[in-house]
């Protein structure tokens, strides 16, 4: 029999009393005749994502027809959660819309005063709707998690990614990024809302009704098609929308269709790839597909075009071939182009090699061999000739922790090192300058003007440089105009050329916001003529508080490398890490800072009691290093120790901190301060 006739055959435009998963209210066939797909519980029938596909991000940050999120997709039992994922409610009033909100330009607040034009921040209103909504899922998740022996790991996975997605919705980025990390909040929520649905309430469901009549169809769920039998007899049990998909040849002729219906195409789904279209998969459907969704939803559109050639920028990395490479963070799947290779902290072997010659080149020489002063008196030291195992003294440096600055002070440099490390951002001494001389403003302003685009870039997982060399930061810090003199054949232009491309890559205009505008710190005015002390001094706590996080998080990365085999297990090692170290900070799940301290708190709180938080979860992170004393692997610092036993501890655990930095970068590590009074 014609596969037409046959399927014609088995529409009869009723359906038996108890109709099974074979059967189906509606039925529809594909365009190309090959496929028919019949549903027992649903009234329409949507067209199918077949055969190969090419999965894009499209200009509202989603992935089209082929993203779980938006349209029903082919069952899979890795991400048997995806037809739980709920569809829009119909209901304009329903809390849970902001999950399908899509933002436009007015709700980006551009910030002022940036060498980069192009950033900028998530308006206040919808940004706390969808914190409501995290919330509530992120404790809905621990609750469930406490009840479970052994909870799935994709639940931590969601729930990790939906919080490290909003947290960056509190800091400046490109619009692109903006819109993504949105979708980012909105895609896990959804999966862990799926998830727990799943595993709460339908996967008993699909016992207890083996043997009973289905439940009736819950049409706010996504839904799923399928050709395993077994899968949509359980779905159909458990009331989810399902769709049986067939050869006509393959339908059993005492099958009954109620209705033969065309195929639903989606009417409010982006597919323009305009200002976006990166490419995160290209094969068929299926796990694979499903797989490379998930990951691709960490995808970053103007970060990683930063870094995806060192033909592009070329910065210089401070680093030895020695050194043991942290492994990479997750990427794309099945495409090419779908993301760039990234290292995590530290460069590649030809990055390392380029990094030996200027390190030859400078040797801790600050003017070059000609022109070198014959004679510096010991206040105008350079800032890599000074001691830096010693903290300076400098009326804008804030107040030391006495701990922290006595071991410091302690680190014993006869052992060996295995590498070493640049800056992440400038080390503050090259900010306020010899304390001889007046700070120069040029370097406060240029540091301000390119803050918020270096942050942007350097506090993400996807960041591939690593900390570089001192050289560079002073060459930017003390420039005055970098679209000029960029040309030259000399050592400083290429090094100032280096500096204009970094920013530019950033930016999609081709020019610089290189004016003398106005700059902000926290949304105050920062003045240059006079220099504000005060201020000075705040700008200055940040860097070395900075300098502390990110040195932290890339030795972490460096001796505890995220080297999971399992689906999702590198990125959820990635979050585990930043939500580890973030508790040190207050457990906001970020490495930057949200807002200025209003005092000391934390590792700099002047009372060992209110210190006593920050102290173990920094402990917790020391506790997964080799060689970490036994004193801080037995004992955790509380409440219940004496005072003197916890200043004990703590001393340990900075100790240790600062040996194994200084192992790992051949130099002092940047130590935290107390805030400026």
């Amino acid at each position: 029999m014609d596969p037409d006739q046959r399927w014609f055959a088995c529409v009869k435009h009723e359906l038996p009393a108890q109709h099974t998963y074979q059967d189906g209210l509606v039925g529809g066939m594909t365009d190309d005749h090959q496929w028919v797909l019949t549903s027992p519980n649903a009234t329409f029938v949507p067209q199918p994502v077949l055969d190969r596909v090419r999965v894009e991000v499209r200009s509202d940050g989603r992935f089209g027809i082929e993203d779980p999120i938006q349209w029903p997709q082919l069952f899979s039992r890795m991400y048997s959660h995806y037809p739980f994922i709920l569809r829009r409610p119909a209901d304009p009033n329903d809390d849970r819309q902001p999950i399908w909100w899509r933002p436009s330009p007015h709700n980006f607040i551009p910030i002022n005063g940036s060498v980069v034009s192009c950033l900028g921040t998530l308006a206040t209103e919808p940004r706390e709707r969808l914190g409501v909504l995290v919330e509530k899922m992120s404790s809905r998740i621990s609750s469930f998690v406490e009840k479970q022996k052994e909870p799935p790991k994709y639940i931590n996975y969601c729930n990790l990614s939906m919080r490290a997605a909003f947290s960056c919705l509190t800091f400046p980025s490109t619009y692109r990024d903006l819109v993504v990390q949105i979708v980012n909040v909105q895609r896990y929520w959804l999966e862990s809302n799926a998830m727990l649905e799943y595993m709460e309430s339908h996967n008993e469901r699909f016992l207890l009704r083996a043997t009973g009549p289905p439940l009736p169809v819950d049409l706010s769920f996504m839904g799923t098609y399928t050709a395993d039998p077994v899968a949509a007899f359980k779905l159909f049990a458990a009331g989810i929308p399902v769709w049986l998909i067939r050869a006509p040849s393959a339908i059993p002729s005492d099958a009954c269709i109620a209705e033969n219906v065309s195929l639903s195409r989606p009417e409010d789904i982006k597919v323009s790839t305009t200002g976006f279209g990166q490419l995160v998969y290209f094969g068929h459907v299926g796990e694979l597909h499903h797989a490379a969704v998930s990951k691709g939803g960490h995808t970053y559109m103007d970060i990683p075009k930063i870094f995806l050639s060192n033909n592009e920028v070329s910065i210089p990395v401070a680093a030895n071939a020695n050194q043991p490479l942290p492994s990479q963070p997750i990427q794309g799947t099945a495409s090419s182009s779908s993301r760039a290779s990234v290292s995590q902290s530290f460069p590649s072997q030809k990055a390392v090699k380029a990094s030996s010659r200027s390190q030859a080149r400078h040797s801790h020489a600050p003017y070059s061999r000609d022109k070198r002063p014959s004679k510096a008196t010991p206040a105008e030291v350079a800032v890599s000739q000074r001691d830096k195992f010693i903290e300076e003294d400098h009326h804008l440096f804030p107040p030391t922790i006495p701990v922290w600055t006595e071991c410091l002070a302690q680190v014993d440099r006869t052992v060996p090192t295995v590498g070493r490390m640049g800056y992440f951002v400038p080390e503050p001494a090259l900010l306020v300058g010899p304390s001889s001389r007046p700070p120069k403003s040029r370097y406060f302003y240029n540091w301000l003007k390119g803050r918020e685009p270096w942050l942007h870039i350097v506090t993400y997982t996807t960041f591939c440089q690593g900390p570089i060399h001192q050289q560079w930061w002073r060459n930017y810090l003390n420039h005055e105009n970098l679209d000029e003199a960029t040309d030259g054949a000399t050592h400083t232009a290429k090094q100032k050329a280096e500096v204009l491309a970094l920013f530019k890559a950033i930016s999609s205009e081709d020019k610089l916001d290189t004016s003398h505008k106005e700059v902000e710190f926290y949304g105050k005015s920062f003045s240059t003529d006079p220099l504000d002390t005060r201020l000075c001094q705040q700008v200055v706590w940040e860097v070395f508080e900075l300098c502390f996080r990110l040195e932290l998080w890339a030795l972490d990365r460096c001796i505890c490398p995220s080297t999971s085999q399992a689906p999702h297990g590198e990125q959820t090692n990635e979050y585990i890490r930043l939500d580890l170290i973030s508790k040190i900070f207050g457990g906001a799940g970020h490495i930057r800072l949200a807002s200025l301290p209003t005092g000391n708190c934390g590792l700099a709180a002047m009372d060992i009691n209110d210190r006593i938080p920050a102290l173990e979860a920094f402990r917790s992170v020391l506790v997964r290093w080799p060689g970490v004393p036994d004193a801080l692997q037995q004992q955790r610092i509380s409440t219940a120790l004496s005072h003197q036993r916890v200043e004990e501890l703590e001393r340990l655990a900075v100790k240790f901190y600062l040996q194994q930095f200084y192992i790992h970068s051949t130099r002092a590590a940047i130590v935290p301060h107390r805030f400026p009074a």
